[in-house]
């Protein structure tokens, strides 16, 4: 695994989410609080990533979302 793509939205269906990119595991949580405001419910997934040898990009399947409420 070379990186991790995380969406965040305040939308079931993910619309106007916001895609961050992170290399490692341990940023994401950091991403995340900067990403969200108080007293809000959102929708996060989280999918991998991997650089082939021929150049191509290679991504798994979107986790199941989860529901989050920022304190």
């Amino acid at each position: 695994v070379d990186g991790y793509q995380v969406q965040v939205s305040t939308s079931s269906k993910f619309k106007n989410a916001k895609m961050y990119t992170v290399k490692k595991a341990s940023a994401t949580k950091t991403l995340i609080k900067k990403s969200i405001k108080s007293d809000k419910k959102y929708y996060v997934r989280v999918r991998t990533y991997y650089k082939a040898s021929d150049g191509d990009t290679i991504y798994s399947k979107w986790s199941a979302k989860k529901s989050i409420k920022a304190k």
